[in-house]
């Protein structure tokens, strides 16, 4: 009897399991990112749905050799956003991964092979169009610019701090407004 009931909840666990991997939140995403000193790369960019209130994106990733030293984060790109950045600490802290400091928008102390969790909240920027009033502001503190190079499609930046160098860009790609559909499977 005892092994029925074990048979019977792995199937439905497979089941729910099944069934909630083909859902997708369309507020929230998840890329993996190499910073590097030579630019970096990420796996595939953040894919969310146009006309949210609200985004969630978390990012994972590793620092490449030889890299070392702060790093600073920077949401950039149009549309504007209200944003903050957040540090995922782990739970229960094995010590098995380095992680670096990390501060506002600065991660401080970076060395080759520590591995990042950032959580990233953003929501668009209201604007007043009636009477033109400028963006409002939010509890979030931040808001995305256009960055170094004028107007550019929205991205998670990672910059060397000393030199102002670009470690690594992961662009935020509506899936629903891109001709190819947009989706982890597609070529981006």
């Amino acid at each position: 009897m005892f092994r029925w009931k074990t048979i019977l909840v792995f199937i439905i666990a497979v089941a729910i399991s099944g069934v909630a991997a083909n859902y997708r939140f369309g507020d929230s995403a998840h890329a993996i990112g190499m910073l590097s000193v030579k630019g970096g790369k990420a796996r595939h960019p953040f894919m969310v749905k146009s006309g949210m209130d609200r985004y969630y994106l978390i990012m994972t990733g590793v620092v490449l050799p030889p890299l070392k030293g702060d790093v600073r984060v920077a949401l950039e790109g149009e549309p504007a956003m209200n944003y903050a950045i957040y540090n995922s600490e782990p739970v229960v802290d094995l010590g098995i991964h380095r992680r670096p400091e990390f501060e506002v928008d600065l991660m401080t102390g970076v060395q080759s092979r520590d591995t990042l969790a950032l959580w990233i909240e953003m929501e668009p920027q209201s604007y007043d169009f009636l009477f033109g009033d400028a963006p409002e502001t939010s509890s979030f503190g931040k808001s995305s610019t256009l960055g170094p190079n004028g107007d550019q499609p929205l991205s998670l930046n990672f910059y060397a701090n000393d030199t102002g160098a670009k470690l690594l860009g992961i662009p935020v790609v509506y899936s629903d407004l891109t001709p190819a559909g947009g989706s982890h499977g597609a070529h981006h």
